[in-house]
């Protein structure tokens, strides 16, 4: 094999879903899945926690499962700075489509994010897993 040429060729597309470590984040993955197989694109699952936070082992391993059930890794960053790691996991992936849950408050980072990367597709995913293109607007309480 020619691994010159393999290194050339550009990063695959991903879709790349953002789960907590809830055990319910299960329908975001396999929503994330749904779009990764319309788009032609790799699934990324990605998780971000506080350094101090070790995390709920339990959920840990039903994300793990979950995530490779679906065709994908579980990447795990430590980080205090949560925006930022979802800031770099997005731009150094050549990702073209985010799945997440619906954000939680109008102060949610998800806005930001749909702001700051308009050339990526964000979609949200509600409690029984239903799926919708992600609207910038946020909503007052």
């Amino acid at each position: 094999m020619d691994y010159t040429t393999v290194s050339m060729q550009p990063p695959r597309r991903q879709t790349l879903v953002l789960v907590t470590d809830q055990l319910s984040c299960g329908r975001i993955i396999k929503a994330g899945q749904t779009i990764a197989g319309i788009t032609h694109t790799q699934l990324r699952v990605f998780h971000v926690s506080r350094e101090s936070h070790a995390g709920d082992p339990v959920a840990l391993q039903y994300l793990y499962d979950t995530a490779r059930e679906h065709g994908s890794v579980l990447e795990i960053v430590y980080r205090e700075d949560f925006g930022a790691a979802l800031r770099e996991a997005i731009a150094e992936g050549n990702t073209v489509n985010v799945i997440t849950g619906e954000p939680g408050d109008a102060d949610s980072v998800l806005y930001e994010l749909w702001e700051e990367f308009p050339q990526v597709r964000f979609f949200t995913t509600d409690a029984e897993g239903h799926l919708q293109q992600a609207d910038p607007v946020r909503v007052a309480d």
